[in-house]
């Protein structure tokens, strides 16, 4: 689950010497809390200490893997990460920004109605160049006993409370100046994401026969981020070549409320990648905003200017069109 904020500055991060920075921070601690009022706190152990559950809700998280010079048995990512085993997460935006760092369970203590749960997750060498010796823990408790003051209903199957300490030593300034970007992720993750995905799975019955319809809403999410990014870098750096095959201006040129939707053009893209990370009807919404705001902003590009070079509504058109087609395709695929 380690956040990817300082992906848009990697390339910098290449450049700068790990070795002037590591002694010149101290370690960085994160903590963040959220209260899950309908998850029992067993519930909430089984999902966090499942690799396979980490990208779902961290917006940055495309993956988590058995690591490739495993040579123990393969970590089954769908259940508890057993003590001692490790898992590698990808996260970033592959291919372009493809960055992962390696995590061992080192503690995995589930909760009672005694004991709180405690889930320990450790990486010597974390992000090269980046940041190293990072640690991720969580704790998990009932919600009543968490709390001095219990309301009527005692029992504990009224949700939990959780709390997620991160911390890491930052061998770069990089590593500094994102914390309060990874301040947010973390905020993003716990509050929203996992709330949102645990209310989904357990009124789910078909988790299995939607595996195809997932990995398509990954895939497209993935798509459309790099694409946001992508349009960006030619609105600022290069020129504004789509707008100006269009048959647009350059973006500069663009009257305000032009700009207004090319900006928005551009973040929808991040947007709809946050949202795939999600799943279900969530994704769904982060595809279907991306292309109404492309078809949009195409018809206003052909209402003020013109087909151009290239006609942008027909084209905007024409590709929501194969992506709506992929999609019912996939949704009526079954998992091989």
């Amino acid at each position: 689950m380690k956040s990817t904020v300082t992906i848009a500055i990697v390339a910098l991060a290449t450049i700068t010497s790990p070795l002037s920075f590591s002694s010149a921070f101290s370690p960085i601690s994160l903590t963040t809390k959220s209260k899950l009022p309908q998850t029992p706190p067993n519930e909430l152990y089984q999902f966090l200490a499942s690799p396979a559950n980490w990208p779902k809700i961290v917006a940055s998280s495309f993956s988590v893997e058995s690591p490739s010079n495993n040579n123990k048995n393969e970590v089954d990512l769908t259940h508890p990460l057993p003590q001692g085993q490790s898992v590698n997460e990808i996260f970033g935006l592959p291919p372009l920004f493809p960055l992962s760092v390696t995590w061992t369970c080192v503690k995995s203590i589930p909760p009672t109605t005694t004991r709180r749960g405690r889930l320990e997750f450790y990486s010597v060498d974390g992000v090269p160049g980046i940041a190293t010796r990072c640690k991720m823990n969580f704790d998990i408790d009932a919600a009543a006993a968490a709390s001095a003051a219990t309301t009527k209903n005692s029992n504990n199957e009224g949700g939990s409370t959780l709390s997620l300490e991160m911390e890491y030593e930052p061998q770069s300034p990089l590593a500094v100046l994102a914390t309060p970007i990874l301040t947010v992720d973390n905020a993003l993750a716990l509050k929203v994401f996992l709330p949102s995905v645990l209310l989904e799975s357990s009124t789910s019955t078909t988790t299995t026969t939607n595996a195809p319809l997932d990995k398509f809403r990954r895939l497209m999410g993935t798509l459309y981020g790099i694409a946001g990014l992508a349009h960006a870098y030619d609105l600022i750096f290069g020129g504004s070549q789509l707008l100006v095959a269009a048959g647009a201006p350059p973006f500069e040129a663009l009257p305000l409320q032009g700009q207004a939707l090319a900006v928005l053009w551009c973040l929808v893209g991040p947007l709809s990648f946050i949202k795939s990370r999600i799943g279900g009807n969530i994704a769904d919404l982060g595809l279907i905003i991306y292309g109404l705001v492309e078809v949009a902003g195409a018809g206003a590009l052909r209402l003020g200017y013109g087909a151009g070079d290239l006609d942008p509504l027909v084209n905007a058109i024409a590709v929501q069109g194969i992506v709506g087609l992929s999609w019912f395709y996939s949704s009526s695929k079954k998992e091989e």
